[in-house]
């Protein structure tokens, strides 16, 4: 089951704008009104297609090519509609309930998929954790809709960080069977505050692609302790965690390497916070990561000081 996922998750978001834009070619030569109809629909489906679907297992710019398919063809249609029949038009309004009720449950789904980059409640403004290179939210925001797995595990706000290559697909292939063939495997992970190292767990070997280990969930992972947040990155490579339990932490200072070991389906970053027990949302250098969200990053200069802006659970 686990191996054939990497194949529905890059499948899932062309089969929904493949269908958008079908949907939309079989127009033909219709009425104004319902090439309105139909355009809003199809467009509601595309536009959930590109704010909800995991596009890094083909390649991010693919959402792109897809969107200005959808307009060519839609401003192409418009002009062939331009003179519809009364024929047309009766012939055309027998799937216009159809075509509002798709219509009205994608906008509903894309209003959930636009508020999730806006989460609620405490939020923890925090450093982006990696460095040097082009980085993509495979899974994350604060809506059910789009950050499925980590709202069935309990940890609604967590996000999943992938490294994308210049084709934008986050390794070299949709299912490669190498773990070096994911470009964020063995990428240094970086304190995101200042703090104390509260828990750390090493040892747990990398799993192979496609392979999960599920009876340890988080695989090897740092706590790190700010004020009254704990900060949890997990997923680690074996051996490479840097820190110890008690030692005080600077922004920016090297912690490990990111691996794949856990209940994880291939090499990634795993981040969540809590205070005092409680979820609360991260965002990174003033700026809420959802799904889709690229995040592009020049080599820094690490182990600067923590920002002034940066407070624990502000409202």
């Amino acid at each position: 089951m686990s191996e054939s996922l990497p194949i529905a998750f890059a499948a899932y978001p062309l089969l929904l704008s493949g269908t958008a834009l079908i949907w939309l070619i079989s127009l033909g030569s219709q009425c104004r009104l319902n090439w309105v109809v139909l355009v809003l629909t199809c467009g509601n489906i595309m536009a959930f297609a590109f704010l909800a679907g995991t596009w890094a297992f083909t390649s991010y710019y693919l959402r792109y090519i897809f969107l200005g398919l959808f307009v060519v063809v839609a401003v192409y249609l418009y002009f062939r509609t331009k003179h519809g029949s009364s024929h047309t038009r009766a012939r055309g309004s027998k799937i216009t309930v159809l075509r509002i009720s798709v219509f009205l449950l994608f906008a509903v789904l894309n209003a959930l998929a636009i508020v999730s980059h806006y989460p609620s409640g405490k939020i923890l403004d925090v450093d982006f954790p990696l460095s040097s290179g082009t980085y993509y939210v495979l899974q994350g925001g604060a809506s059910a809709v789009i950050n499925p797995f980590h709202a069935l595990s309990g940890s609604k706000m967590a996000i999943d960080i992938v490294k994308l290559n210049p084709f934008g697909n986050r390794a070299d292939g949709i299912a490669p069977r190498g773990l070096s063939a994911y470009e964020i495997f063995g990428e240094t992970l970086y304190s995101p505050w200042q703090g104390r190292i509260d828990k750390v767990r090493d040892g747990m070997p990398d799993n192979p692609p496609e392979h999960p280990d599920t009876e340890h969930s988080e695989g090897n992972y740092v706590v790190l302790r700010c004020v009254e947040v704990n900060i949890f990155m997990a997923h680690l490579r074996r051996g490479s965690i840097k820190v110890v339990p008690g030692e005080v932490v600077t922004a920016g200072q090297p912690l490990a390497e990111i691996g794949n070991s856990g209940n994880t389906l291939e090499p990634h970053l795993h981040i969540s916070a809590t205070k005092n027990g409680i979820e609360i949302g991260l965002q990174f250098n003033g700026r809420s990561l959802s799904i889709n969200s690229v995040i592009r990053r020049e080599e820094e200069v690490h182990n600067k000081p923590i920002n002034a802006r940066q407070n624990a659970g502000s409202d």
